[in-house]
């Protein structure tokens, strides 16, 4: 497993990447300090581990070196100072590549950080949709393979991300003259299998 910390508009993402599966994950930090950074390598573990995988090392930056001994049967393989894990790095220029693919097909002139988050989950989920030339599998998406399921076009491709949208409301009581729905602007698919 290869792990770095990133930036995206002063927001810290924590990035990890399986070496031959290709499999990402992704998660918001508060900062880059040893207790945000043990808790977001233990939850990408955690997703490993509780699909049937063992995680043995992981490849890391000098940041990492606090965390040594952390985590029970992980290694932490840290390169020197000034040197840096070439798949783990080529990761995040591809993320930071989709990122920007998708923000420049918005006609916002400002995001909140919430919609960046959101961005970023949504390009790791799609990344993780499709096979990849360097991984295990062909056939079978990185998501397939860890989750063991994909995604479906029908239930997750409804609308585009950042699209205006009207969403459908219950009001209480029902017989009254309230608005029946919200304007929303959607932030994409949660990757469910219901295609929330």
């Amino acid at each position: 497993l290869g792990a770095d910390v990133f930036h995206v508009n002063q927001t810290p993402f924590f990035l990890t990447q399986s070496y031959r599966i290709v499999f990402y994950t992704v998660q918001s930090m508060s900062d880059n300090k040893k207790p945000r950074l043990l808790d977001a390598l233990t939850q990408a573990v955690k997703i490993y581990t509780s699909n049937g995988f063992r995680v043995r090392t992981c490849f890391a930056d000098g940041a990492f070196e606090c965390l040594q001994n952390e985590l029970p049967g992980v290694r932490i393989d840290t390169c020197g100072s000034s040197a840096h894990v070439g798949f783990i790095e080529r990761a995040i220029r591809t993320v930071k590549e989709r990122i920007r693919a998708v923000r420049a097909g918005l006609p916002y002139h400002h995001l909140p950080r919430k919609i960046t988050r959101e961005i970023m989950r949504f390009v790791v989920m799609w990344l993780n949709a499709f096979p990849t030339k360097s991984g295990v599998s062909e056939r079978l998406s990185p998501r397939e393979i860890v989750l063991r399921h994909k995604l479906d076009f029908a239930k997750h491709c409804r609308a585009p991300f950042g699209s205006y949208c009207e969403t459908h409301e219950e009001p209480t009581p029902t017989n009254g003259m309230k608005a029946r729905s919200i304007p929303a602007i959607v932030l994409g698919p949660t990757g469910n299998l219901q295609g929330t």
